[in-house]
């Protein structure tokens, strides 16, 4: 895969699990609950690793070089 095509799937796939976390945070607050409920939801969670994974594969692949 070249580096085009890697940033357009990276940046669609946070999209889709940020708006999949926006949904779940909008509905927990909604509720009256905290943002600590959002967080660690298994929407929250996604989005977190969604962004934290690539970050280390890009580290990763850096020091190994």
């Amino acid at each position: 895969m070249n580096t085009p095509t890697i940033v357009v799937g990276l940046l669609t796939f946070w999209l889709v699990m940020g708006l999949g976390f926006l949904s779940k945070y909008a509905n927990v607050r909604k509720k009256g609950e905290s943002r600590y409920e959002a967080w660690t939801s298994y929407e929250g969670l996604l989005f977190i690793f969604s962004i934290a994974a690539p970050l280390v594969i890009i580290i990763h692949k850096s020091l190994s070089h």
